[in-house]
């Protein structure tokens, strides 16, 4: 004998005990004949042990048995007992999950306990503290997980589920008994609970407080969203907040004889079209009959669009749409909305692209009037293909570029020394030349002499000129390069003093004089006069080879050097001081601050700014100190050569900033989850998500104060997933706006020290 049930999380199907629970049996079936328990709530549920229904009141003191009912509902006057005697028998226990029982009423103001109308399903296995003090009457064959659901719901400090559990609907599926006399069945089921429940409903939904059209936008937005990060966490999309262009048309039912140039003309009267691309097989060169075109304005772009639907071009019904595209935006476009187009380097013509004010062209498609050096030819169309002549013209340039190639190696390999002999001229190279250089300088003493009988060089002869003897055209670039300090019109030489062996930089006085003042001084005490003595005076310097031609490429017109470690940078800076080169002073300082310095060793940068009071800088270097841990930072020994006091105030910085960033890291109290929040005693708690990100971020911040980590979404998604919460990953999303502005609260804290003259 069974009966199912269909409650609002689903259908529950009972086996009754009839043959050993007849009484219990029967009047669990005449009440669901006349409809008793429809619409009844769940009134109680624990977890992993009972859900108990059957009192039409919710209150667990109602509920009555068959007899009762009908004895009530009759006109007689004959006394009928509320409850009757239960069916306890030993046999029967509450051994495993489904188990039906009737509770049993204690005896109360003189009535006699016993069973009634009200039951517990068991949610648990081996209750058997319930033996002996319930009536079994049947197990659940189907519907284990509904008793899941049931299990799982929130509910209140007395048990009550929070949004209303009800049983919609009984039917009988077998029923060997008889109606008691008096039994009249309701012509329907009720259409409203009997009890008056402020519960939420069972069919209402307790986030939808906004029409059904706008859950439903948001709903897909939020969707979207999260769909969007997830393709940029595994690099299908640029950025997860990336947009198709608004001024970009797609064209497609073309015509396969229809061409670039013929859709540009048709659509040029609407405006300027940036490009205009056919999409062709990279294979065959056939039209796959569709296009892309886009326009200089948006607004040009959506009156094509109204313009140009259904239209006949080349005798086929185009149709025009908005390009929904993004593939073309991780290779032509960049989104930085914390930098802005404005701010970057590529300036368009309107602040944006693409009919947006956060894209910007990249490098290769940006105007050429904001450059000056780049020219564009080429890159007209941002879309364009190469085309087979674009390709052999490239080809003919690679091949010229290989024979120059060819060309500077023969000519260096020609130029190159034996092993063992530095690149610049040495000792016995200068007397080999000896003679060509007197008669050199004779000549030119001759044309430049001034009135008072010295010799004056010419500005012409103070910079390098490129040799028109070597066997190729070398350009002002390439002979930059080559320069080796070796001048025949030099008119001092730097000799340095390694220990290896010493070297020859053949320069100019008035280079030198113009670059520093202490040359400059140097060259304006009294000499021995040049009529008289044709040696070149020669200066012993105490520089290494490579720290003095670094230097001098600093001081001469020609390309400077590659500095790729700090060490090197710091030597060439000791020489420009010590020779007070200003100009070399002022491009090493700017190299020290360079991003392959400070992001691998700010607190050395640091240290180094402080020893030489470059105060601007060491205010910088302080604030990529922030991305180290400074405890636990090996020691660097320029800390020798800085006070203890520039040291302290680094480490005041951290602390104070690590001190007022942790204070910040508080969540308001509109943030929540639906899962972790939904019960009684967790509805004013935070998010699982947020204890964990609290924990780990102040763990952070102790280190390292800055929000480089914190609020990446590699770090989010770890709280989101230590919470073990289901529903944690769309709080976090449905935060941002809190997250963003604590971001922003902590990157406004001070993060730079107060040294020199400002401290």
């Amino acid at each position: 004998m069974s009966v199912l049930f269909e409650t609002s999380l689903g259908d529950l199907v009972i086996d009754l005990e009839v043959d050993n629970c007849p009484k219990t049996c029967e009047n669990f079936l005449k009440l669901c004949k006349v409809y008793y328990y429809n619409l009844n709530a769940f009134f109680n549920v624990s977890k992993d042990f009972l859900a108990q229904a059957g009192d039409p009141t919710a209150t667990g003191t109602g509920g009555e048995s068959i007899w009762s009912l009908i004895a009530s509902d009759s006109s007689s006057n004959a006394p009928s007992s509320r409850y009757f005697p239960p069916e306890i028998l030993p046999k029967l226990k509450h051994t495993s999950r489904g188990t039906v029982s009737m509770a049993v009423a204690p005896a109360l103001e003189g009535q006699k306990g016993g069973c009634g109308s009200q039951f517990f399903i068991t949610l648990g296995d081996n209750i058997d503290y319930l033996d002996g003090k319930h009536a079994v009457f049947g197990h659940v064959v189907e519907g284990f997980d509904t008793l899941d659901k049931i299990n799982e719901v929130f509910v209140d400090q007395d048990g009550r589920p929070f949004k209303d559990i009800r049983i919609r609907h009984v039917v009988i599926l077998d029923d060997p008994f008889s109606d008691p006399p008096g039994l009249i069945k309701p012509p329907s089921s009720p259409t409203r609970p009997p009890d008056t429940s402020t519960r939420i409903a069972e069919d209402e939904d307790p986030l939808a407080t906004l029409p059904e059209e706008e859950e439903e936008r948001l709903r897909r937005e939020k969707a979207a969203a999260a769909s969007a990060l997830t393709l940029e966490m595994v690099g299908d999309l640029p950025f997860a907040n990336v947009r198709p262009p608004e001024n970009v048309l797609f064209v497609c039912k073309l015509n396969p004889v229809t061409r670039d140039e013929d859709l540009e003309l048709i659509f040029s009267r609407f405006g300027t079209i940036m490009s205009c691309q056919v999409i062709r097989d990279k294979k065959t060169g056939d039209s796959l009959q569709y296009a892309f075109i886009e326009f200089d304005k948006r607004e040009d772009a959506e009156q094509a669009y109204f313009k140009m639907q259904n239209v006949l071009v080349d005798d086929r019904r185009i149709w025009v749409d908005f390009s929904q595209s993004v593939s073309r935006l991780n290779n032509h476009w960049s989104n930085d909305i914390n930098r802005g187009p404005t701010r970057g380097k590529g300036q368009g013509r309107s602040g944006g692209f693409a009919g947006r004010e956060d894209l910007e062209k990249t490098r290769r498609y940006r105007d050429e009037d904001s450059h000056g050096r780049h020219g564009g030819g080429g890159y007209g169309m941002v879309f364009d293909v190469p085309s087979d002549r674009g390709s052999e013209r490239r080809r003919k340039r690679s091949r010229s570029r290989d024979r120059d190639a060819d060309a500077t190696r023969e000519h260096r390999r020609k130029r190159s020394r034996s092993p063992g002999v530095p690149s610049h001229k040495s000792k016995d190279s200068v007397r080999d030349h000896e003679w060509e250089r007197r008669q050199t300088r004779s000549r030119s003493r001759e044309r430049r002499s001034g009135r008072d009988g010295r010799y004056y060089p010419s500005p012409a002869s103070c910079f390098p000129s490129p040799n028109t003897s070597t066997p190729f055209a070398m350009t002002y670039s390439d002979y930059s390069l080559e320069y080796q300090f070796d001048a025949v019109d030099a008119d001092v030489i730097l000799l340095t003093t390694d220990m290896d062996h010493s070297t020859e930089f053949h320069v100019h006085k008035c280079i030198l004089s113009a670059a520093s003042p202490f040359f400059d001084d140097m060259f304006s005490l009294p000499q021995l006069d040049d009529n008289t003595s044709d040696k070149i005076p020669i200066i012993p310097v105490s520089e290494p080879n490579h720290v003095l031609d670094s230097l001098l490429r600093y001081v001469y017109p020609v390309s400077r050097p590659v500095i790729e470690s700090l060490d090197e940078l710091l030597l060439v800076l000791d020489a420009a001081i010590k020779y007070d080169f200003t100009t070399a002073v002022i491009a090493l300082r700017s190299l020290l601050l360079s991003s392959q310095f400070l992001q691998s060793s700010p607190i050395r940068v640091y240290a180094v700014a402080c020893r030489y009071e470059f105060w601007e800088e060491a205010k910088i270097a302080s604030r990529h100190t922030l991305n180290v841990n400074l405890l636990n930072a090996p020691p660097t020994k320029e800390f020798k050569y800085i006070s203890a006091y520039e040291y302290h105030r680094l480490l005041t910085l951290h602390k104070d900033r690590s001190t007022a960033a942790i204070d910040l890291v508080r969540i308001p109290e509109d943030s929540k989850c639906m899962q972790c929040n939904g019960s009684a005693f967790t509805m004013n708690d935070a998010p699982q998500w947020w204890h964990q990100f609290e924990k780990a971020a102040k763990e952070e911040l102790a280190v390292r104060p800055t929000t480089e980590v914190i609020f990446g979404m590699e770090f989010l998604f770890k709280a989101a997933q230590a919470s073990g919460c289901s529903r944690c990953p769309e709080s976090v999303l449905d935060s941002w706006k809190f997250l963003q502005h604590l971001k922003e609260s902590i990157d406004a804290l001070p993060s730079t020290v107060t040294v020199g003259h400002d401290a």
